[in-house]
């Protein structure tokens, strides 16, 4: 190719002009008939006239129009003399007609440049590119033509775009899918069967709703005028439930109105499908309407639905309406998570009704649903204080069965309310049955039972409830177990000391010269040196004459 050079022309006479404008105008009139312009062209040469870059640049247009490769390139040797550069239009011809010749390869190589300079081929040239770049796998410099033609107004062709459409999907990429699609309809080309719906799945399955819907317009344009498949119903169904998720509520009503005005009833699924836009939208008092709607009519609401209902409706703080979506939840099978179900059954038990709870939380057990632990152990304890203490202990055997209550703080105000009650039997009862069952009890629980036995006088079950929770495996901290010491010791309970001594044993403690003068104590070796001093109840042995 010749370079950028000026052209030197040798000064010619008016004559010699006007001949000259003679040629130029002979080739003009006889374009498209290249033997004539040949012979237009061999005359000149015959007269000797010379041929300037107009005559030859006319010649070179028809040789590259018939795409006569052999003749062009003369054509251009004797431009490149002149000293005359090919513009970048004449530039893609001669591409192109090195493509037509067999020399793929040489052409997309002047393809390549021309782009690189950015230097873009005519309106009419461009297609022919694109199918090059596209024919050669060329696909990212295919699309940066493509999107250059696009904002022009270029039509590709049809297997162009069916390439990119094919290369978008591929990539998962949304703007370029509608790209292709809208470049499709507007040259009125008909649309792949199938290719559509995958597009707007896979635009719904990435979030690009609005792109996905300008894309389902299209399928339903060439549906109607007979330029494509109409969507699938599953397409419908899957952007439906995305408008549905978002609560669009007045889109998903607008798509499903000519089903309603053409006389057909909705299925269960699309009327689900508006009742969850509501429910999406926040619109608590028109999703109940729907819901209820739904119910009386025999259309069951879907599980998702009612969850999501159940939630909005605790929201909003209506536990009477959230307790029913749990009932419906209940009866229409689905498995209720214990986040949901327990705050249920907390927000009802604080609003006083403890023997509506019962029946529902029943119903979950018996469905080996997941209990929440929160709302078991609010349960026993509003039980408890409300003095139903065979009811609580009932309810915590449930609840261990279940494996939902199995530690032993659990059953610490049970076995205080036991004993409070003069229950005691019940209480060491409990405990044996606890131990049976692997609960040991929290030691807390236990200090403040003995502490409050040995306060009433009643040493004896004290003990009781210190060995029982000893056998468990909690053992009463080293206070608890000093008062009750000394509490035999000031009854001179030689015995009793020694139970005592082998249980702080057993606890880990080793016993020290405090103890064992407890035991000097009960034992009398210990002499009183006033009978009626009233001695510590912590320690006897520091009064006077203890040592």
């Amino acid at each position: 190719m010749a370079t950028d050079q000026p052209t030197e022309h040798a000064p010619v006479d008016d004559a010699d002009a006007a001949a000259a404008d003679h040629y130029v105008e002979a080739l003009r009139r006889f374009r498209g008939d290249v033997r004539m312009m040949e012979q237009v062209l061999a005359t000149m040469i015959e007269r000797g006239e010379p041929r300037t870059a107009e005559h030859l640049e006319l010649m070179l247009d028809e040789y590259l129009a018939g795409r006569s490769l052999r003749k062009a390139r003369a054509i251009i040797e004797q431009l490149d003399l002149l000293g005359v550069h090919l513009d970048p239009a004449r530039q893609y011809e001669v591409a192109l007609a090195t493509a037509t010749a067999g020399s793929a390869g040489e052409a997309l190589t002047v393809i390549d440049r021309l782009l690189g300079e950015q230097r873009d081929p005519a309106p009419a040239q461009a297609p022919v590119v694109l199918d090059l770049l596209v024919g050669a796998r060329r696909t990212p410099q295919a699309w940066s033509l493509f999107r250059r033609m696009r904002a022009r107004g270029q039509a590709p062709s049809r297997d162009a775009l069916l390439h990119l459409l094919a290369d978008a999907l591929r990539r998962r990429a949304a703007k370029d899918s509608v790209a292709v699609v809208a470049a499709l309809r507007a040259a009125g080309h008909r649309l792949p069967d199938g290719r559509g719906g995958a597009i707007v799945r896979m635009l719904t399955a990435a979030g690009q709703l609005d792109r996905a819907l300008e894309v389902l317009d299209h399928l339903e344009a060439a549906a109607a005028d007979g330029t494509g498949a109409p969507p699938g119903d599953d397409v419908v169904g899957q952007v439906l439930e995305a408008l549905a998720a978002q609560g669009r509520v007045d889109e998903v009503h607008a798509r499903l109105a000519p089903l309603v005005d053409a006389g057909r009833p909705l299925s269960g699924h699309q009327r689900n499908l508006l009742l969850g836009a509501r429910i999406a939208a926040g619109d608590l008092d028109a999703a109940w309407a729907d819901a209820e709607r739904m119910w009386a009519e025999a259309c069951l609401p879907t599980g998702r639905n009612l969850e999501a209902l159940l939630d909005l409706t605790l929201a909003a703080g209506n536990v009477a309406r959230a307790a029913g979506v749990l009932d419906l939840l209940l009866l229409v099978g689905v498995p209720v998570g214990a986040p949901r179900s327990g705050a249920v059954l907390r927000a009802e038990m604080a609003d006083g009704g403890l023997d509506r709870v019962l029946p529902v939380a029943a119903e979950l057990l018996d469905r080996e649903l997941v209990f929440d632990r929160s709302a078991a152990r609010d349960l026993v304890e509003r039980l408890v204080r409300a003095r139903r203490l065979d009811d609580a202990r009932a309810w915590l055997e449930r609840f261990r069965t279940a494996g939902t209550l199995t530690q032993g703080r659990s059953y610490g105000s049970l076995l205080g309310a036991l004993v409070a009650a003069g229950r005691v039997d019940d209480a060491l009862g409990l405990l044996d049955h606890m131990v049976a069952h692997g609960v040991r009890p929290e030691r807390a629980d236990v200090a403040r039972l003995v502490t409050g036995r040995l306060k009433a006088g009643d040493v004896a079950t004290a003990e009781r409830l210190v060995t029982a929770a000893a056998s468990a495996g909690a053992h009463a901290d080293e206070a608890t177990l000093r008062e009750l010491l000394w509490t035999h010791a000031r009854a001179s309970d030689v015995a009793g000391v020694d139970r005592v001594l082998d249980l702080l044993r057993a606890s880990g403690v080793t016993p020290d010269e405090r103890h064992d003068k407890a035991r000097a104590w009960a034992s009398g070796a210990t002499p009183r040196r006033l009978e009626d001093t009233t001695t510590p109840a912590s320690d006897p042995a520091a009064s006077d004459g203890a040592g």
